[in-house]
């Protein structure tokens, strides 16, 4: 027969005849020690999730500066002009700087190649690959942290919006706005957002068209800017060029967003998606 049991006392003698106790828990015990432990865990673990949140957001914000000076020294670089909208708009002006490989080409360039070279010192300008082929993949500068993983390799967007006065008020076109000088934004450049967090792409649809085959550094770049109000907030999309392009709850209620001026900050998801947001109050 058996003599250890839970929760009883064993005596038992040693060689010198002394008596030894030797005690267990009882099986209650044991339950209340596990209960004690896994309620520490719930109380633990969403803080942990926070913290791993909040640092994903300061690397997300980090991120977004760093574009933001790079846009500033874009503008001292080129006679104050700043990359907007890119692909074929019909207003080509400041295209700066050329790329040799596409001399004659049509299409506005994108900010996230235009800035690459402020960023990255290893990124050639006049080059439709820039010298890295790499499909951005080493431009950690454009990650986003707290995106779901998928293969983009850039995670921002910039404001391609272009705006007319109209019946007396602020009216957001669906016409892209071309590069445009500093000196023509009539708002603060501290109030105008030119940059957030891009939206999630679960299935891969944008993915797959963008980065097909071989694409080139200058090729995947133009998609990602938004042109028309429903790349702001989703209102009345109806296509994969009308989609919304922004994250307005990327870093739990809300997003990061940088500005004309270079600086970057937290931003609420009402105020990412109010379109006027993005007016810079160039209205030709």
């Amino acid at each position: 027969m058996a003599h250890t049991l839970i929760g009883m006392t064993r005596r038992t003698c040693s060689p010198s005849g002394v008596r030894n106790l030797r005690t267990g828990f009882t099986l209650i015990e044991l339950l209340i020690v596990i209960a004690i432990i896994a309620l520490l865990i719930s109380i633990i673990l969403p803080s942990l999730g926070k913290a791993r949140s909040a640092a994903r957001a300061v690397v997300c914000l980090s991120n977004q500066r760093q574009i933001g000076g790079a846009l500033a020294m874009y503008a001292a670089a080129y006679q104050e002009w700043t990359p907007r909208e890119s692909g074929s708009s019909e207003r080509q002006t400041g295209n700066r700087p050329r790329v040799a490989a596409f001399p004659g080409s049509p299409n506005n360039l994108a900010w996230a190649y235009n800035l690459r070279p402020f960023l990255d010192t290893r990124a050639n300008a006049s080059t439709a690959r820039q010298d890295l082929a790499d499909q951005y993949r080493g431009a950690l500068f454009y990650r986003d942290p707290a995106r779901p993983k998928d293969p983009h390799n850039i995670n921002y967007v910039a404001n391609g919006l272009s705006f007319r006065w109209t019946a007396g008020r602020a009216e957001c076109t669906s016409e892209g706005k071309p590069p445009t000088r500093l000196s023509r934004y009539t708002r603060p450049n501290s109030s105008i957002i030119y940059l957030t967090c891009f939206t999630d792409d679960p299935v891969g649809a944008r993915f797959g068209a963008w980065y097909a085959g071989d694409a080139p550094e200058l090729s995947i770049a133009i998609y990602y800017d938004m042109w028309q109000p429903s790349n702001v907030n989703g209102v009345g999309a109806v296509d994969n060029t009308t989609w919304q392009r922004t994250a307005p709850k990327r870093h739990d209620t809300g997003a990061n967003a940088a500005y004309m001026d270079g600086h970057a900050a937290a931003i609420t998801n009402r105020d990412l998606t109010d379109v006027s947001r993005w007016d810079d109050g160039d209205y030709r």
